[in-house]
């Protein structure tokens, strides 16, 4: 009996320790001197009772950098389904003569897929997505193009820069936006060759190449620095870009990734050269739908030659989530914008996005959402919106399991890997992180050491240290909530 009573004692011991150590990193959180002029907000709830089990400003509007692609991948695969995939179909105009000479022209049109040619998806028939078109091509018994190559991205609207989106965001390769036609993640990557310290580096290509690409040089060559140090300037559908800032001094090829004008006029542009360099010459232009001062009307009969499909929703929104790729967050938004309105232009999507949470019961007082990605500064959230949405697709939703696994595992793989080391948050622990300037954000799920599967997120702003010191502050507060045991 006695040494039942010891036990006993012991175990409520170590749960009020549990319990002490979550209200004493809450209270350091709050405490802590380089958070004072910033904004701290965060709240974990209990997803089957409801209980509040940590909380501090939970209602107060953040940046959430982005946590915002909860949002729009989330409803994304609530309105499409986890099977959903997009088509990209190859098209000809006119008529095929017994030679093999095509009197019309060859068109490429884009549903939205974001994956043809990307990187996050290699090992993907997409992936090789101009060798499928050329084979195509060849096996209709086309020899000879006598018209244009067109790049059709017309399932999208022209204008897909978010309106908030700081200038300084918007030439990098993050910023690459939504293209009805997206190739190769929207982004090319560019060469440099740098002599000795402070002199200014010489441009020597991009690849993929964009053959009109304008480049003012104003990097510099600096034995302080062992990689770039750059941003490179200049928004979509403009063929001048400029790029400042620092590189390694004395290098044959330093790179950067800036994003391409016309991703729709690329892939035309090589297409035609895969197609010549195959024996199937072609006579006219490479065109994009947006380009009105060369598009020529076409026919309205076209034959087809192949369609593509994409990746599943529930792969690309996997990839979105785990590697944060603002591109395939805002084609999320896109697809919502489509389904709620019928349109991608970005303002109604968000306004569409917005509804969509309302519409499930999120109370969306202090919610603003302005992109899809989290990029904007502009977004506000508030951590009880983000565990109401955690807590809806956990309980609710027939997609659980395809959104759970988008969600990177502390101790796993992608953003969250290498975070709360030796904790019981390790193989525990998922969700979404954030980040841009002083802004840093977790949210998603744990389970505690009582077996308790809580919704948690916190986000802090404005704080005056690094982002690492806030990092280590954050993960103090998820690993206090893994090991919770009441």
């Amino acid at each position: 009996m006695k040494i039942k009573l010891i036990f006993l004692a012991l175990f409520f011991a170590m749960n009020a320790a549990a319990q002490d150590n979550l209200t004493k990193v809450v209270n350091q959180i709050k405490g802590y001197e380089y958070f004072a002029n910033g904004q701290i907000a965060l709240l974990a709830t209990d997803m089957k009772t409801g209980e509040v089990i940590a909380e501090y400003n939970p209602d107060m509007s953040v940046i959430p950098a982005s946590n915002t692609k909860l949002f729009s991948t989330a409803a994304a695969l609530e309105l499409y389904g986890p099977d959903f995939k997009y088509q990209t179909k190859l098209f000809y105009t006119g008529k095929i003569d017994k030679s093999g000479v095509l009197y019309g022209n060859v068109i490429i049109k884009g549903d939205g897929d974001p994956t043809l040619g990307s990187k996050f998806f290699y090992d993907s028939e997409n992936f090789n997505y101009n060798a499928k078109f050329v084979q195509a091509v060849q096996a209709a018994g086309i020899r000879r193009i006598s018209g244009n190559v067109i790049g059709d991205c017309s399932a999208y609207s022209k204008e897909m820069t978010p309106t908030t989106w700081s200038w300084e965001d918007i030439g990098n390769y993050y910023g690459a936006v939504p293209n009805g036609l997206t190739v190769h993640d929207n982004y090319t990557t560019l060469h440099f060759k740098t002599g000795k310290d402070g002199t200014t580096a010489v441009f020597t290509g991009s690849e993929p190449e964009i053959k009109d690409l304008r480049m003012e040089v104003y990097a510099v060559a600096s034995q302080n620095v062992t990689r770039e140090n750059t941003n490179v300037f200049g928004k979509t559908f403009q063929n001048q870009k400029y790029i400042e800032g620092f590189v390694p001094q004395n290098r044959t090829d330093v790179t950067v990734r800036t994003i391409i004008p016309d991703p729709a006029l690329l892939a035309a542009s090589m297409l035609i050269d895969s197609l010549n360099s195959n024996g199937v010459q072609v006579l006219g232009l490479p065109l994009s739908r947006l380009d009105s001062s060369k598009f020529v009307a076409q026919d309205t009969a076209k034959t087809l030659l192949c369609t593509l499909e994409s990746p599943t929703l529930a792969e690309i929104i996997q990839q979105t989530n785990y590697y944060s790729i603002n591109l395939y967050a805002e084609h999320c938004l896109s697809l919502v914008g489509l389904k709620q309105f019928n349109t991608t232009a970005v303002n109604y999507a968000c306004w569409g996005l917005t509804n969509f949470w309302k519409s499930k019961g999120m109370d969306i007082r202090g919610l603003s959402l302005n992109d899809g990605c989290g990029l904007s500064h502009f977004n506000i959230v508030t951590p009880r919106q983000l565990c109401f949405l955690l807590t809806y697709m956990h309980n609710e939703s027939q997609y659980y399991e395809a959104f759970n696994n988008s969600l990177t595992m502390c101790g796993g793989k992608g953003t969250m890997a290498g975070m709360c080391a030796g904790t019981r948050a390790v193989n525990n622990a998922r969700g979404k992180s954030g980040t841009i300037r002083r802004v840093k954000s977790y949210s998603g799920y744990v389970k505690t050491r009582s077996g308790r599967e809580l919704a948690f997120s916190i986000i802090i702003n404005n704080f005056t240290c690094s982002s690492n010191e806030t990092k280590y502050m954050m993960e103090k507060y998820i690993a206090a909530l893994a090991d919770y045991n009441k």
